[in-house]
């Protein structure tokens, strides 16, 4: 089958398609523009300067010394320029981004996830057709490359924490239901490049593109008082002679309810209904051995505001997992393109734990003492769901925190760490004393 226009182009020339992708967006606002007056066309501006530095003291994961060093610390910077232009009804929109690491030397967790050097991660145009009154009604079509986050942001997400984000390129269209918002999704998910460690390291340059053999679809709706989120959703994928893949066809199902009381408490609860499909165990080539997968996830608070400033909640996770890959069925829980940060703790060098294969109960406390300050507090207490054979199913103890500094509006300055106190089931391999992670950094915005 004929792939789509925008994955041909970027399967040329990588500039050639850039160039050519960035004049069609930039023709397709002109035209109309040429006849419009000054005070018809809206013009915006705005981006971002972040620098952040971390240090990290004993790797979580059981590891070997040949591996990796004990300690690691990286310098991470993140620009961010985008700019859109509209005129009645049309919009288009650009964004760049540039995002390096310094002072990394042969980490082998620093991947595409941190460094994408000087790359358009959005440029998308965005149709609202007139408003019309009635049971159905669609708000806003969008094409082109662009990040998404939606409900929770555990199956789809742009990332807030990490270094690079995630981008898309296909269609959404936004439309309301009744009531209920709903967001329809046709994308193919971008990958990052380059992706070995001497260009990474080196904070080298190639152009992102997404595959027509990796698709990712489906809704995403939410209730009129934003109390209920569904989030069903389609990944297939193939190995192609660019792409390996391990070949997942999965379906997966999210359903997210949110109940404020009069008294000030909040319960939640997200339970991923079910995942199911098929997946290889691995992307490499030699693995042709397609498995059932069977997976799910289930997370929930109860929350209340015990002070005028702060808010404090009591968390549980418990995500399927596998420790068999002999057998011909998965349930390793996968997270799709999801992000894990504001659950399990900080990534990029620390790492955290992945959203699978774990159980966990925790308190987690934010608190605003002047309008200025942010502080987060966490614990978690962690097990594996299914811990490896002959392995302690605990963890460990999780303490984590973060203080946030609005000097001014444009400034904002943080300062957080976290400390694992590692069960006997993650006390093994060349480092198994207590891991400890700190960092600090400064957003500008303009």
């Amino acid at each position: 089958m004929r792939s789509p226009l925008f994955v041909r182009l970027y399967g040329r020339g990588r500039f050639r398609s850039l160039l050519s992708t960035c004049l069609l967006l930039i023709l397709v606002v002109i035209c109309p523009l040429a006849n419009a007056s000054s005070d018809e066309i809206a013009f915006d501006v705005s981006g971002s300067f972040r620098v952040r530095y971390e240090s990290l003291n004993n790797p979580i994961f059981p590891t070997s010394s040949a591996a990796r060093e004990k300690s690691n610390q990286r310098l991470s910077t993140r620009f961010i320029v985008n700019s859109t232009v509209s005129y009645q009804n049309l919009a288009a929109t650009i964004e760049i981004r540039d995002s390096r690491v310094f002072l990394d030397e042969n980490d082998p967790t620093l991947t595409a996830n941190q460094v994408n050097t000087l790359e358009p991660t959005q440029f998308f145009i965005t149709y609202k057709p007139e408003r019309e009154s009635g049971l159905y009604e669609v708000s806003a079509i969008k094409v082109g490359r662009m990040e998404l986050d939606y409900g929770s942001r555990r199956l789809l997400a742009k990332t807030a924490y990490r270094n690079a984000t995630n981008s898309y390129d296909g269609i959404v269209v936004e439309a309301r239901v009744a009531d209920w918002q709903v967001h329809g999704v046709y994308v193919l998910p971008v990958s990052r490049f380059p992706t070995d460690s001497e260009s990474l390291d080196g904070n080298e340059r190639a152009f992102d593109k997404s595959f027509s053999e990796r698709k990712f679809f489906g809704v995403y709706a939410a209730s009129k008082d934003n109390n209920v989120k569904l989030q069903s959703y389609w990944l297939k994928e193939d190995d192609s002679e660019v792409l390996a893949t391990k070949n997942r066809d999965l379906y997966t199902l999210s359903v997210d309810y949110t109940q404020p009381f009069n008294n000030g408490l909040i319960i939640n609860i997200e339970v991923v209904v079910g995942q199911t499909g098929t997946s290889y165990q691995t992307a490499s080539a030699n693995d042709t051995d397609e498995k059932d997968v069977r997976a799910y996830m289930l997370f929930g608070y109860v929350g209340k505001q015990i002070t005028d400033n702060t808010f404090l909640r009591a968390e549980v996770d418990y995500i399927s997992g596998d420790n068999d890959t002999s057998d011909d069925t998965i349930s390793d829980f996968d997270t799709l393109y999801g992000v894990r940060r504001f659950d399990f703790g900080p990534t990029d060098v620390y790492q955290a734990m992945p959203r699978r294969n774990l159980k966990a109960v925790g308190l987690r406390s934010v608190s605003k003492p002047a309008k200025a300050h942010n502080i987060m507090l966490g614990y978690k207490a962690m097990w594996y769901q299914k811990a490896p054979q002959d392995v302690d199913s605990f963890i460990g103890h999780q303490v984590e925190a973060r203080w946030r500094y609005q000097v001014r509006p444009e400034l904002r300055l943080v300062l957080g760490g976290a400390y694992l106190k590692k069960g006997e089931g993650f006390a093994r391999g060349d480092y198994s004393d207590n891991s400890a992670f700190l960092f600090t950094g400064a957003l500008y915005t303009f």
